[in-house]
């Protein structure tokens, strides 16, 4: 705090500037100053009276809390530590971070108390413009409450007040139907692909013949394939969230056959890369969440309008290969899906679970039968 005098002009002036930083969060701090006072007299005045103003600013900054920055912040080192009342693994704590930092960047610098429903609506409002899967949305609801919870336990959010994303319904897409690509156009992308040497035309052809996530596709070396026994051993995954090497997304290793079409494929790439590590090649916008859209504006360029995702590739694998015959266990074991529930969509969708049911039910007369009742009729 203090007065300071300067000139101007050949007059005198004053300039008052105070501060004040709260006792209870250090971060809290308030400014005020003024200047072009003509008197010294006049500039104490004025003092007293920005005094008064930034002590009331803090103590009511104060009463709202930290800020949701903050508050991640200090869960972050609380879940480091073993402190965030359960056991967080490194890449576990890195992935809830980022997801906050990235999803709630509008509501970094403001406090808890002043977060409400509408910010809420806002946060996920954006993520369903973005065509972010349900399964994603919730799961990042899910990190906002983990630590809104948290802070209300540790006491850091004194007031009974509930996070802005509680009680907002994230509607399932588990029963919905999910477009696919049919067999046809499965094979039109690639054949297209192929002629115009697209530079994903490998990845796309990988991912349709094994069922493998994006992230599994990334992380997968030379090491991970066995051409003597014909199997890919799938143990772990790319998270763009962490920007690292992860477990799967069940946290389980797997097989994935290679059938004569992926073994073909995988030869191809080993010839034209023989030096590299990775499987696959890494073009732009890969690791940056835009695989989709890459795949749609090839989609479109060749005549196929539907709206699909580089997940629909895995859903075209279960789906087609279901239809095929393939035994659901086993595909299910393949693809890596742990929850029945989750892939009996692909179950319906290939058309197994009514496969057969009215083959032996037969109410049609047959053409002959059908012209005597005519002829018993006249």
């Amino acid at each position: 705090m203090g007065i300071t005098s300067y000139e101007k002009d050949g007059t005198t002036f004053y300039r008052v500037y105070v501060q004040e930083r709260s006792s209870k969060d250090r971060t809290i701090r308030v400014q005020r100053s003024k200047a072009g006072l003509t008197s010294l007299a006049e500039a104490r005045r004025e003092e007293k009276k920005l005094t008064k103003q930034v002590f009331e600013r803090v103590a009511a900054i104060e009463a709202k809390g930290i800020t949701w920055k903050e508050l991640i912040y200090r869960w972050e080192r609380c879940a480091i530590n073993g402190l965030a009342g359960k056991q967080y693994s490194r890449a576990s704590i890195i992935e809830h971070v980022n997801t906050l930092y990235n999803h709630t960047l509008t509501w970094l610098d403001k406090r808890v108390r002043d977060l409400g429903r509408a910010d809420g609506r806002y946060v996920i409002n954006t993520l369903l413009s973005e065509s972010y899967s349900s399964s994603r949305i919730k799961a990042i609801k899910g990190s906002i409450n983990k630590v809104w919870t948290w802070g209300v336990e540790e006491g850091l959010i004194t007031e009974n007040i509930k996070s802005p994303v509680h009680g907002l319904v994230i509607e399932s897409e588990k029963n919905k139907y999910k477009p696919i690509l049919t067999l046809e156009e499965i094979k039109k992308l690639l054949y297209e692909a192929e002629i115009r040497e697209h530079p994903w035309r490998h990845i796309w052809a990988v991912a349709v013949l094994t069922g493998m996530r994006s992230g599994e596709l990334f992380a997968l070396t030379w090491d991970d394939i066995d051409f003597d026994n014909n199997i890919i051993r799938i143990t772990k995954s790319y998270s763009p969230r962490i920007k690292g090497i992860k477990s799967t997304k069940n946290s389980d290793w797997r097989n994935a056959h290679i059938s004569e079409d992926l073994k073909e494929v995988l030869l191809k790439i080993r010839k034209l890369r023989p030096d590299s590590e990775l499987v696959l090649p890494r073009p732009g916008g890969w690791n940056c969440g835009n695989a989709g859209k890459i795949i749609r504006a090839f989609l479109v360029r060749i005549g196929i309008d539907k709206y699909v995702t580089f997940h629909t590739l895995r859903a075209c694998f279960a789906t087609h290969v279901l239809a095929s015959g393939a035994e659901p266990t086993q595909v299910m074991k393949m693809g890596g899906w742990s929850d029945f529930k989750t892939f009996q969509i692909y179950v319906r969708m290939a058309g197994v679970d009514v496969k057969g049911v009215t083959d032996d039910f037969k109410v049609m007369p047959k053409l002959g039968s059908l012209d005597n009742v005519l002829k018993l009729n006249r």
